[in-house]
């Protein structure tokens, strides 16, 4: 399991859980929907997008994930009295990926993820990231 962000699980049967910890610059966690950063690319030293992601490792995982439509477990690292902790914020879905220009400038997999119960509801897909707010 990851232990403070990423990807849990295989290419073969998808990603079991993921953690939201700040550590990308593209997620963004909203009350309706999660826009989720693919794992790759980042300088672990200085912790920035220095080059494109690829569709491997965890990122397979994640789409594998969408393809059998099985559920997510979500977990977000926040701040609290006794210092950092993981909340876990429910199951979601990943219903649509899409590789797109982020704020570093490089090519970046976003994965969108809708909670259980309003993914089945859901037709909508990605926004382009230059879209959002």
């Amino acid at each position: 399991r990851p232990r403070r962000a990423g990807v849990s699980g295989s290419r073969a049967d998808g990603a079991d859980s993921i953690v939201l910890a700040g550590a990308y610059e593209d997620d963004v966690f909203g009350e309706e929907e999660i826009i989720y950063s693919g794992s790759g690319g980042r300088d672990l030293q200085t912790g920035k997008q220095v080059t494109d992601q690829e569709m491997s490792g965890r990122n397979l995982a994640l789409r594998r994930s969408q393809e059998t439509g099985r559920p997510v477990r979500v977990f977000q690292l926040v701040a609290a009295a006794t210092g950092e902790c993981f909340r876990y914020e429910g199951l979601y879905r990943v219903v649509d990926h899409q590789l797109a220009r982020g704020k570093a400038g490089f090519q970046v997999l976003l994965f969108r993820l809708l909670p259980v119960g309003a993914a089945e509801h859901s037709e909508a897909v990605l926004r382009p990231l230059n879209d959002r707010p």
